[in-house]
């Protein structure tokens, strides 16, 4: 039976132009791919192929593909930016306003390209770059077309950027000349028309080949809905929407030198026959009927990585804090004296990772999708697991998390906007003093979720039940009072949107343990990414009151 990385794969090897390049190919694994890419800071996404027939205006294939790779990132909370030069600028940023408004568009000259790149790597420094259907440099130091034809003078170098140290790239082609395809040589000479001329030299970490570059655009929208368990693909009417809007920006078919709703002479239907086939392949399951040790051991295999709100229906959710037991007793504490924001469900004995009430065959050292690694109070690693941190001196506490209450809100009808969004809940540090213990002091941290007044009296009647989930809002209305300036941006999640009518609702929050290890610095600690939970066998009417 094929992963869901070799359907996505199956489907865009492809190739109705029998460009020769994508069948039988080494596959990258692409679930690395996209646990680096949820790792990334800043991604740069370069593009833009001028056509010599039409001039040197760019082309249609790649400006779309790099705007859904933006857009993409985007949803999984990444910065991205797009390079390009002159041939392709004024289509990207017109795609860019209408797909990914956040994403920056840099426009590299043909005199001092090089500097140019320099400095732009220099000031952003990414993570990350992907290029998608960009030229790069043969053997022979020239850009070539697929005919052979040398075109260097009608775009930019942008070759060094794919040469960066501690960067991770991937390159996207489909024919041999793209910037990235230098690991596939012996391949594309072997393959493709002209290929010994044509072959870029630069190699990439990923090489991703496909009957049309831009497909991998929706590939890598593809990869991190498979890895986030969120269906990131966009809709064909958002497509034929961006491919209108380069085409009235100049952009033209690649091969006939038209300006018309095709890509590579494919047609439109024939390119989105290929978007419809991804939809299929994803099949992602309904979380919210996963079983919790279903969920954990698919963590376990850093094989899914998103937040957990919605998933496994009826069943508790836990936060994490795990503390040096030079510490524990002043946390058990501290937690005594704060049960709302940090309600402790299970402590777990000292150097296990095993848990004796709330799970059965839990691992915490591998059973949350995501962590955090804390040192000195700054936070210095975010990986799929923390085996490698573990030691016999460690102590757990897994505390109750809001998320629990939702299953129980949507049954009544109370809608959670962030899971209608598909979001991590928003989550903010407050004016709000805990009460402090020994080494531990700090200030709450909240969750919101924005409801009509008539919701939300329902929804304080509903998680006043349920105390050790945090219990009822500690506030409903200004956030000022509470010490929030700007409920559009979170200290931790994603923003959601507040209509009109409607008032921001508060609850204490289990990320308040990481608040307070920010303020009071232990030499270590452990915790849980926000919105990344553990999830229990307990189910959330046995916390009930």
């Amino acid at each position: 039976m094929q992963t869901v990385y070799e359907r996505i794969w199956s489907v865009l090897e492809a190739d109705p132009g029998h460009r020769g390049l994508t069948r039988n190919l080494p596959r990258p694994d692409l679930a690395e791919l996209g646990r680096s890419l949820l790792k990334a800071g800043e991604v740069f996404i370069l593009s833009g192929f001028p056509v010599q027939r039409a001039g040197g205006t760019g082309e249609t294939d790649g400006p779309v593909g790099a705007v859904n790779i933006a857009r993409g990132l985007a949803a999984v909370g990444k910065k991205a930016a797009i390079v390009t030069d002159e041939a392709s600028c004024a289509a990207i940023l017109a795609a860019c306003e209408i797909a990914a408004p956040d994403t920056d568009v840099y426009c590299v000259p043909k005199r001092g390209a090089a500097a140019y790149c320099y400095q732009l790597f220099k000031h952003h420094r990414p993570t990350h770059i992907i290029a998608i259907e960009r030229p790069g440099k043969a053997a022979d130091g020239h850009y070539h077309n697929a005919r052979g034809e040398i075109i260097d003078e009608l775009l930019s170098d942008t070759d060094l950027l794919l040469y960066a140290q501690g960067v991770t790239t991937v390159g996207i082609g489909d024919g041999g000349n793209e910037l990235g395809m230098g690991a596939l040589r012996s391949i594309v000479e072997s393959r493709v028309d002209n290929g010994r001329e044509i072959c870029a030299e630069a190699p990439a970490d990923f090489t991703l080949t496909a009957g049309v570059s831009n497909w991998w655009g929706w590939g890598i929208c593809a990869v991190l809905s498979a890895v986030t368990g969120r269906d990131l693909l966009p809709t064909e009417k958002q497509e034929e929407k961006l491919l209108r809007t380069i085409v009235a920006q100049g952009c033209v078919d690649g091969i006939t030198g038209q300006a018309e709703l095709t890509v590579d002479h494919l047609s439109k239907e024939e390119n989105f026959a290929v978007l419809r086939a991804l939809h299929q392949a994803l099949a992602i399951p309904d979380f919210s009927a996963m079983e919790p040790q279903t969920a954990r051991r698919i963590f376990r295999r850093d094989a899914l990585v998103r937040p957990t709100a919605g998933m496994c229906a009826g069943y508790a959710q836990c936060n994490l804090i795990v503390l040096p037991s030079a510490l524990a007793a002043d946390f058990r504490e501290f937690a005594r004296r704060n049960p709302f924001s940090c309600p402790v469900l299970e402590e777990s004995e000292k150097g296990s990772r095993k848990l004796k009430t709330i799970a059965a065959d839990a691992d915490i050292a591998r059973d949350f999708p995501k962590y955090r690694v804390w040192r000195d109070g700054v936070l210095t690693d975010e990986p799929l697991d923390v085996e490698q941190w573990w030691n016999d001196d460690l102590v757990a506490f897994l505390i109750g998390c809001s998320f629990s209450f939702e299953d129980a809100l949507l049954k009544a009808g109370v809608p959670v906007r962030h899971i209608e969004e598909g979001k991590n809940v928003p989550m903010y540090r407050t004016n709000i003093d805990c009460v402090p213990y020994g080494a531990f002091s700090g200030k709450m941290v909240v969750s919101m979720r924005p409801m009509t007044p008539e919701t939300a009296e329902k929804a304080r009647e509903i998680t006043a039940r349920m105390p050790r989930v945090h219990g009822a809002p500690i506030h409903m209305g200004d956030p000022r009072a509470i010490g929030i300036r700007d409920l559009s941006r979170p200290d931790f999640g994603e923003a959601v949107t507040v209509r009109e009518g409607e008032i921001p609702v508060f609850w204490p929050c289990g990320v308040t343990p990481q608040s307070v290890v920010m303020n009071v610095c232990p030499p270590f600690a452990i915790t849980h990414a926000p919105g990344h939970m553990f999830l229990a066998d307990v189910k959330n009417i046995d916390l009930m009151d």
